[in-house]
Parts: C-alpha cells; structure tokens; sequence
C-alpha cells in the first residue's frame, strides 16, 4: 500500500492508497485523484489548502459533491466546517476503491444522472471547467439548471479558465460574450456577472492555487454578514 503524506496549510493529512488500484483509462486525465495525489503532492495540498480557506468561514450540515474522487475535500473539510452529512457523487469504480473519508455516502454514477439536489453545500470539483463550458454543453448546462433550481445555501465551482484565459484560441469567446476586455484580473467578476444573470447567485469568495480556481457562490437575495 502506498501512504501519503499532504501537507496542508492548517493540518497534515496521511492517506494509504491500497495496491492495484487503477483509474478507468477513459477518465484518466492529469486531474484524476490516482494519478494526482501521486505525482504532484504538493500541487495537491495546495489545492485542499485553497479549498479550506475558501469554506473556512462558512457553516453547513448537508454537503452534495461532484467530482468526488477518492475523498479528499470531506477529509480536508471535516475539521473545518464541520458538515454532518457528505454526500459524494463519482463515476470511476477505482475511487470507490480508493476512498480515504469514512462516513461518507458514494454515488458511482453519471453527475449528469437524477440524484437528490438538497443539500446546504453543493461542491462542483470539475476537473477542466470554464465559463464557456457552462453554455456550450447541453448536459453541464441542464445540471447546472437543476441545481440553481435547488437554492443550496451555498454552491462552489472549480474552475480553470484563469489559467488560460490570455491564450488566443480562449479570450476572444469571453470577448463576444461580455462585450469588454477579458483579463486575468478580471476573470473573477466575468464570473460573478455570469452566474448573476443565468442563475440568480453572486460571487461571495474565491481562491487560487493547485492547478484551478475555487470559486463560492450564495443566492442572489441572500445578504452574508
């Protein structure tokens, strides 16, 4: 077994990984948790870190995620906002295997497929999404719907569009869409004014770091202290 050592800005985590367990071909990528967590450590703690100091000052019971993966964020979470029920959504079979957080309820099935939307938190750890991604695929749009549709208290959205929004092939499609000129700097408000106009949520908070952008969303009418 392999065991594995993060190291977290607020805590360190070990995790064993048993022998032989290996991700579907067809949905290894260089964000599958297997391959991840193995090869790139200190991205991978970077990036729970930046999730913790995201959520750090939030309080939920009831957590739906997407993207599960083998665990990690309800592990990094457990100690930090202090959920009561995690509920965890994952298509590969190997995370199942693989999976570090005790008490959690694993979905191995489509994201895109029926599931129960209650939940106080709703957790999208998508391994490459993009604004334009959330317009352009029927089915991520749809499951998006769905899930404004469901008013959770709180909704994040992992999000690498940061990262390559200066490329040539890229900043011309948020160009067309928002009418200014797209930058870096003002990836996080192209953001904000996407979800305000499409799904009634603001931009409360976000964060960078491991690879992607974490961004945290609440309704519209509703007023955070």
């Amino acid at each position: 077994m392999d065991q594995i050592e993060l190291k977290l800005d607020h805590k360190t985590i070990t995790i064993t990984l048993p022998d032989g367990v290996v991700a579907d071909p067809k949905l290894l990528d260089g964000g599958h948790p297997l391959g991840y967590v193995v090869k790139q450590k200190n991205a991978t703690a970077n990036y729970l870190s930046r999730v913790a100091e995201l959520l750090k000052d939030i309080r939920v019971d009831n957590v739906l995620e997407f993207c599960g993966g083998i665990g990690l964020i309800p592990l990094t979470l457990n100690d930090v906002i202090h959920w009561k029920k995690w509920t965890t959504v994952e298509l590969d079979p190997a995370c199942k295997t693989a999976y570090v957080c005790p008490n959690v309820d694993f979905k191995l099935q489509n994201m895109y497929d029926p599931i129960d939307l209650t939940a106080d938190l709703i957790f999208m750890d998508f391994p490459s999404n993009t604004i334009p991604k959330m317009w352009r695929e029927p089915q991520r749009a749809a499951l998006l719907k769905r899930i404004a549709d469901s008013r959770p208290k709180y909704w994040e959205i992992t999000d690498v569009g940061w990262y390559w929004i200066h490329l040539a092939n890229h900043w011309p499609i948020y160009q067309a869409r928002f009418g200014k000129q797209v930058t870096r700097e003002n990836y996080h408000e192209l953001f904000d004014e996407y979800m305000r106009e499409t799904y009634g949520y603001q931009l409360v908070k976000h964060t960078l770091g491991g690879g992607a952008g974490y961004y945290l969303f609440s309704p519209v009418e509703v007023k955070l202290a």
